[in-house]
């Protein structure tokens, strides 16, 4: 097991490795130029002259459309781009995971619902199923009461993903703490080839992928097809998942119009928590595996808790343009079917979902650089989303009595509108305004409408800021903003099961108010072909946080309003840096990464008055020092440090979570323009660590009811893909 003081050690000697790069020369180095177009702006790539000094934004060679309109956010974003991406993209997890600004917790691997937080956001929940909006090319993704279901979510079927963290995802009717994440899908014009992927790992990890596409005139498509299995690193936590995606596009002229088709089967196994020694002593097993009082009583593989969900999401996005705006409109329709069974209840939800998004972007010309961008939007959605509750049979897992059964309607309109305009040839200011209006209506099927229930919530939230462009792709930013977000069906309708008593279970309406927030932002972000950065420091006020309080065995938590403020603060901090080629032969480089991530979220009085909010640890470390050989072979050696403990409560007086330190490694080798090839491997040294936790009000008195959740011992995956 790796002590810190050998962690601190690999990132002293990391951060004196990033100082010794070697930079190019301006003789070949190109340069990015700006050209309005409408909103957008479009880089074009010259040769210059020898004795100009030029940054260049991007991995040597150019910006991506997609990230060049994160350079005009006044706040902090990421960019993913997952034709560079190095290793497995099999799970959301597993692309989220080193980026700046971003916790991801996985909870039960594969498949499943990994935590994934940002700036604090529904890291309450158990597992995470809101705080962020997710969207498929601008189109939302959640449900229209603002949940998810985030293992539904292939990454392969995504070119990029672009990040908006916090109330930067403005335009995107975020209303959320954590902002949106975006996924610009695959499609025949977007730089992607057809080709075959299989992916092989630890635990029976099998993946099996494919991508057609084809142009012909003024119209193309993109179908891919995938298909993934395991068994888990744990007993009882077998996952499975089959997706199938196909987009088709026209344009005519200034139009142009894209429809998509998703289908998705996902489902695994949950083998739940353990307590705190056991996931020490013997993490791969479950409850019943033992002869404790808690294995009788909490029997996983009697009362198998799995989760099965179907979906089918169809959506339309045209775009057109004339000399100074570009308009595009979107409309999606889904229907999903989700079977979630935990040890003492299930519920199935069988939603549909409709909704509409528009956008107007118009440029009002002054002069080539001091120009004044408009933008009004429009989003709007409605949901069905009807839920049976029931009761679990300990014995054997069966269904007992429906205690309850619920129509749950949802309605959401997101007005907004945001004015960039250029003081300077540098410095532009951003104002926005967004108009939210939600509501929530639940009806009692079962019991004479006993719990029937309308929630109405409204908020009007504001943004400023300002991006200060001291040179090409070296900025300054901040902002002030509010944000707001509503409870979804979760949080008001709260099943509360008895184990002792399965027959005497029941439903009760929670009253929730609209949580809010104030928050401050600054930062900076600069870019060169060797070396870059990016780093925000942010300040929240939160009023009426959505708080979980999970008691007893984990399955019986409701969420309240925190009746005081929260405050959530932090830094966001990533740094890359490569040599030039040439560091001990003619074409090979050293690589490196930081990405350290700080989160100081506490209450401000009340009953946890100074404590810190549970779920997300303080202190977030990942470095890795990669060499390559050339352009086609490399490798690199990378370690997860979380050096603190992390209490589990509220009231941080009870059960931590151990500190960890990971070691992984990377090899990838393209033997051809047609082939592609990486090993990952992951946990190097076997370290036993717990990888997440349900999050408690207070702690459990005694210390072996069920909280953690192990991560995996030493694992690796292998991946081939072929292009044509």
């Amino acid at each position: 097991m790796l002590t810190q003081q050998k962690a601190f050690s690999f990132f002293l000697f990391s951060a004196l490795l990033m100082t010794q790069t070697t930079y190019a020369s301006n003789e070949e180095v190109l340069k990015l130029e700006k050209k309005t177009t409408t909103t957008k702006k479009v880089i074009e790539i010259e040769q210059v002259k020898e004795d100009e000094t030029i940054t260049v934004y991007g991995d040597k060679n150019t910006l991506d459309p997609e990230q060049a309109l994160l350079n005009e956010v006044a706040g902090g974003t990421n960019f993913i781009d997952l034709q560079k991406f190095k290793g497995s993209q099999s799970s959301v997890a597993k692309v989220l995971i080193n980026e700046p600004g971003i916790i991801v917790q996985e909870f039960f691997g594969g498949n499943d619902q990994p935590r994934i937080n940002i700036r604090g956001s529904g890291i309450q929940d158990n597992p995470v199923s809101r705080g962020i909006q997710l969207l498929y090319d601008g189109l939302s993704l959640n449900q229209a009461d603002g949940s998810f279901i985030l293992g539904l979510l292939d990454p392969e079927q995504a070119r990029s993903i672009s990040v908006y963290r916090g109330a930067n995802a403005n335009r995107y009717g975020a209303t959320t703490l954590g902002g949106a994440i975006d996924f610009s899908l695959r499609n025949a014009l977007n730089n992607t080839r057809s080709s075959a992927s299989i992916e092989l790992g630890s635990y029976q990890l099998k993946k099996l992928g494919l991508r057609l596409q084809n142009q012909e005139k003024n119209w193309d498509y993109y179908l891919q097809a995938s298909h993934s299995q395991g068994d888990g690193w744990r007993d009882h936590s077998e996952a499975k998942r089959n997706n199938l995606m196909l987009n088709i596009s026209w344009d005519i002229k200034n139009l142009t119009n894209r429809t998509y088709v998703n289908w998705t089967d996902n489902n695994f196994e949950m083998p739940f928590l353990l307590s705190k020694e056991r996931s020490i002593s013997d993490p791969r097993s479950v409850l019943g595996d033992n002869d404790s009082s808690f294995d009788q009583f909490m029997n996983i593989r009697n009362r198998d808790p799995h989760r099965d969900t179907q979906q089918f999401r169809l959506a339309n996005k045209t775009l057109w343009t004339t000399n100074q705006t570009e308009q595009s409109l979107g409309f999606y329709a889904e229907k999903v079917d989700d079977e979630f069974k935990n040890p003492v209840i299930q519920t199935n939800t069988e939603s549909t979902n409709y909704g509409l998004d528009y956008v107007l972007n118009y440029n009002a010309y002054q002069d080539t650089e001091l120009d004044t961008d408009y933008q009004l939007f429009i989003s709007a959605n409605k949901g069905f989303l009807p839920r049976e509750y029931y009761s679990i049979a300990p014995s054997d897992g069966r269904l007992l009595q429906k205690f309850s059964d619920v129509d749950q309607n949802a309605s959401n309109l997101v007005i907004g509108s945001q004015i960039q305009h250029a003081l300077t040839a540098k410095l532009n200011i951003v104002a926005a305004l967004q108009w939210v209006q939600n509501e929530r209506e639940i009806i009692d099927k079962l019991n004479a409408g006993i719990l029937n229930s309308t929630f109405n919530y409204s908020a009007l939230n504001p943004k400023i800021g300002i991006v200060y462009n001291q040179e090409d792709n070296y900025r300054y930013y901040a902002n002030i903003s509010k944000s707001s977000e509503s409870p979804t069906f979760w949080q008001l309708a709260i099943s509360s099961p008895n184990p002792n008593d399965p027959l005497n279970a029941y439903l009760q309406i929670n009253d929730l108010k609209m949580q809010t927030a104030k928050t401050f932002e600054i930062g900076t972000q600069r870019q060169t072909p060797y070396f870059s950065w990016q780093a925000s420091y942010y300040y929240a006020q939160v009023k009426d946080e959505l708080i979980s309080e999970v008691q007893d065995f984990a399955i019986d938590g409701t969420t309240v309003n925190y009746d005081h403020d929260t405050k959530h603060q932090g830094i966001e901090l990533g740094i890359n840096a490569n040599t030039v080629e040439g560091v001990f032969h003619k074409s090979d480089y050293i690589t490196f990464k930081l990405i350290y991530n700080w989160s100081d979220f506490t209450f401000d009085g009340g009953r946890y008055d100074k404590k810190r909010i549970a779920g997300v640890p303080e202190h977030l470390l990942y470095s890795e020092v990669g060499y390559g050989f050339s352009d086609t072979l490399s490798f690199s050696f990378n370690v997860r440090w979380q050096p603190k403990e992390t209490y589990v409560d509220h009231t941080n007086a009870g059960l931590t979570q151990d500190s960890y330190t990971l070691l992984g490694a990377k090899l990838t080798w393209q033997p051809s323009a047609r082939m592609n090839f990486f090993i990952d491997a992951q946990n190097l040294t076997g370290e036993t660590y717990q990888t997440a936790y349900v999050v408690r009000g207070f702690s459990a008195d005694d210390p072996n009811v069920p909280t953690f959740i192990p991560g995996p011992d030493f694992n690796v995956s292998a991946g081939l893909t072929f292009h044509w």
